[in-house]
C-alpha cells in the first residue's frame, strides 16, 4: 500500500495585535491538499484539546492542509477580554488569510471551541473569502452576545455540538437559532462544556467521539 507523504510544519511570518511573534501549528501538504481545516480554541480548551486535535490529525492524514490557531492573549498569559476583542480578531483573521494566500482549497473547514466558535461566525459573516466554508461550532455560549447575534448573520452551512450539563446549554436558546436559521445539531446527554461527563471516562470518551464523529461527517460533506 502507498504511504502518503507526511505534511511539512510550515511558519507563518505573524505577529500578536501587541506586536509579539506568534506561532500557529500549519501542516501543508507537499501535494495539492484535499481541503483546508482551520481550528480556533477556546479560552482555556487549547488547540490540542481531543475536540480540535482530532479532527486536525484526522483530516490531515486525508490529505487536507490544517492550520490551529494560537491567540495572543493565551502567549501573554491575559485574559481576552483584557486588550479587547478587535485585536484578537485581526490575528485570527490574518493567519487564515495569509494561508489562504498561498494555495487554492476546493473545501475549507472551520471549526471553533466556545470562545473560537465565536470567532468562527464573526469571520463568517465578515470575510468572503470563506463563503463557501463548511462552520463547526462546538460548545458555542449560547445566549451571549458573541455568538447568537452573529450566528444568526452566516449563511454558511453550520454544525452545533453541545451537552446538556453544558453551562450554556438552554433548550430555549437553541428553538430561538432554529427559527432563524437552519444547522446540523448534535447534542450529548450529560456532557458539559468539555465535552466531559464527570466522574465517568467511558462516556466522556464517547461524548467526544459522537461531537466530533459528526464533525467530520459534516466537513467532509459536499450538501
Amino acid at each position: 500500500m502507498k504511504v502518503a507523504p507526511m505534511p511539512e510544519l510550515v511558519a507563518l511570518p505573524l505577529k500578536t495585535a501587541d506586536g509579539r511573534p506568534l506561532v500557529h501549528k500549519f501542516y501543508r501538504q507537499s501535494v495539492t491538499a484535499a481541503g483546508l481545516l482551520v481550528t480556533f480554541p477556546g479560552n482555556h480548551y487549547g488547540v490540542d484539546g481531543p475536540l480540535l486535535y482530532y479532527p486536525c490529525e484526522i483530516l490531515g492524514a486525508e490529505g487536507w492542509d490544517t492550520l490551529a490557531v494560537s491567540y495572543g492573549f493565551q502567549t501573554a498569559m491575559k485574559e481576552p477580554l483584557e486588550d479587547g476583542l478587535e485585536g484578537l480578531i485581526k490575528e485570527c483573521r490574518s493567519a487564515v488569510l495569509a494561508v489562504l494566500a498561498g494555495r487554492e482549497y476546493p473545501r475549507i473547514g472551520l471549526v471553533g471551541k466556545s470562545l473560537g466558535a465565536g470567532i468562527v461566525a464573526h469571520l463568517c459573516v465578515n470575510q468572503a473569502e470563506l463563503a463557501s466554508a463548511r462552520a463547526g461550532y462546538l460548545t458555542p455560549a449560547l445566549g451571549t452576545p458573541f455568538f447568537d447575534p452573529l450566528f444568526v448573520k452566516t449563511q454558511q452551512a453550520a454544525y452545533l455540538a453541545l451537552g446538556t450539563k453544558d453551562r450554556f446549554y438552554s433548550s430555549e436558546a437553541l428553538e430561538q437559532l432554529r427559527a432563524q436559521r437552519p444547522f446540523e445539531l448534535a447534542l450529548i446527554e450529560g456532557a458539559d462544556h468539555s465535552m466531559d461527563v464527570t466522574g465517568n471516562l467511558k462516556a466522556s470518551v464517547e461524548a467526544v467521539s459522537q461531537a466530533v464523529g459528526g464533525l467530520l461527517a459534516f466537513v467532509r460533506s459536499n450538501g
